[in-house]
């Protein structure tokens, strides 16, 4: 009994050995803070919504949009491709380790070329993933499939942002292009009455000079918007990857604008959704794999093998005798002497696991940072919108008394015609002003890791 229990101890010894060598995957520290510093001490509106935020703009062609785009875009499509791939190799770890079998055909000649051979084998092959080799070869295919998992959810989040955002710019645009031509034409008439004005001696030359320079600066405006709205369509027809002349946009009654409540920040710890965290927590996976199949190689290669083969001498057309030959033993790659190339590749992946870890707190801080910086822009762009609709309501409130006073001859039309300009700029610097809003609001939402599936999970819980 003493003679057979000693093997089977030494067996399980190498087991146990085979299971201890892997490294354990560091669980860093995230240092997420409790609450974000730009957070006011009460909540201002309602939790946000990770998975459809840019509902929130209550714009049913921009939802449309946004479906378009994660439907159709060739890069999220391509990215999810990589993923199913990353996913389809998740059990070749497990299958690298059983019995692989093999059969196979030969026939070679004799040296006189006057008979050959005619060989048919079998071959079976039972490699051992001992020393944490399959442990660790496990780690990498799902470090790789979680990377392809994280990158497919950037790219979902940067698109659903990217149309948001181009949709915003093409509204804005859009709403500039008829402002700029009322301030064209404004401009043309009052550079019409100046001439007039110069030619009736009432006016100084100077004065037309000062209208055509008005009236030259309303054109380009106009042909700037014209032209930032054109980029916008573009820019849209790229992320829904069809062809702008396939692309039907409506501008819609107002400009979109997000909430009058700026959204209250969720809980920090929901960070560990986002993309790139996600991402960085796999590559500590796969430094890990990396390190503990550079630890095995440190030790033998064990594994069983079976081989059988048969052959028969061919001549004339006459297949002789079959001959088989089988055989059967451990199969044993043991490493002696190298130079110390594996233990360098040991302290090289050791280092590498370090840095994994480094690079993962290093995008923790990072993503706390752009969250806290998104919801500060976030703020003073909702401030700045309030104060250019202030701005645009006095100066229609002004245009409106100019235009009564110059009715009942109490002004000329020059001075109607200035408030009515000033009416238009109003309206364009408030249209600027609630497109940066918008565009400040997309960005915290793509801060959050917003439109993820990871980010939907993580908000489900």
């Amino acid at each position: 009994m003493r003679r057979v229990a000693r093997p089977a101890l030494l067996a399980m010894a190498v087991l146990m050995a085979g299971c201890s060598i892997a490294p354990r995957v560091p669980q860093p520290p995230a240092a997420l803070p409790q609450r974000y510093a730009q957070a006011p001490a009460h909540a201002l509106g309602p939790a946000p919504d990770l998975a459809h935020w840019w509902r929130s703009f209550h714009d049913p062609q921009l939802d449309a949009l946004v479906q378009r785009a994660l439907a159709q875009n060739l890069g999220l499509r391509a990215a999810g491709e990589r993923l199913a791939a990353a996913r389809a190799l998740l059990d070749t770890p497990q299958a690298r380790h059983l019995p692989q079998e093999s059969v196979y055909t030969n026939e070679e000649p004799t040296p006189g070329s006057t008979a050959s051979y005619f060989q048919i084998g079998f071959d079976a092959v039972w490699q051992f993933g001992l020393f944490g080799r399959g442990k660790s070869e496990q780690r990498i295919v799902d470090s790789n499939a979680a990377l392809a998992a994280g990158d497919r959810a950037a790219a979902q989040v940067a698109l659903v942002a990217e149309v948001a955002r181009a949709y915003l710019d093409w509204c804005a645009a859009s709403q500039r292009v008829i402002d700029a031509r009322a301030l064209l034409r404004q401009a043309g008439q009052r550079l019409h009455l100046q001439q007039v004005r110069v030619e009736q001696h009432l006016d100084a030359p100077v004065t037309a000079a000062g209208a055509r320079a008005a009236w030259e600066s309303a054109r380009a405006a106009r042909v700037t918007a014209e032209s930032d709205a054109v980029i916008a369509r573009q820019q849209l027809a790229v992320l829904l990857s069809t062809p702008a002349a396939q692309l039907h946009l409506q501008l819609p009654g107002s400009m979109p604008r997000p909430p009058a409540v700026p959204p209250a920040l969720p809980p920090a710890d929901l960070l560990r959704t986002r993309p790139d965290i996600q991402g960085a927590e796999a590559m500590i996976l796969h430094a890990a794999g990396q390190l503990g199949i550079a630890r095995a190689e440190l030790y033998p290669r064990l594994g069983l093998g079976w081989t059988a083969t048969a052959s028969a001498r061919t001549a004339g057309g006459e297949i002789g005798r079959l001959r088989t030959i089988p055989s059967c033993g451990p199969v044993i790659n043991m490493p002696i002497f190298d130079w110390g190339l594996r233990e360098a590749q040991v302290r090289a992946d050791g280092h590498r696991l370090k840095a994994a870890v480094l690079d993962y707190r290093q995008t923790v801080l990072t993503a706390v940072s752009e969250v806290e910086q998104a919801y500060a822009t976030l703020r003073a762009a909702h401030a700045s919108a309030q104060a250019a609709q202030a701005g645009l309501i006095a100066a229609r409130q002004s245009a409106r008394a100019s235009a009564a006073r110059n009715r009942l001859g109490l002004a000329d039309g020059l001075a109607a015609g200035a408030a009515k300009d000033a009416a238009l700029r109003a309206a364009i610097d408030a249209a600027r002003a609630r497109a940066a809003e918008g565009i400040a609001y997309v960005a915290l939402y793509k801060a959050l890791g917003g439109a993820s599936p990871l980010a939907t999970v993580g908000a489900a819980r």
